[in-house]
């Protein structure tokens, strides 16, 4: 089961969204562990 911290964000807890990407022909939320996401920035 997958545990969703606000209806808003599509993520899961301890995961953000860095842009969208592309899944079986559909666009959906890229979602990254945290800790990845802030070295990218």
């Amino acid at each position: 089961m997958t545990t969703k911290k606000d209806d808003k964000d599509p993520c899961w807890k301890n995961y953000e969204q860095v842009g969208t990407k592309t899944k079986g022909g559909k666009k959906v939320p890229n979602c990254v562990p945290k800790k990845s996401a802030e070295k990218k920035k």
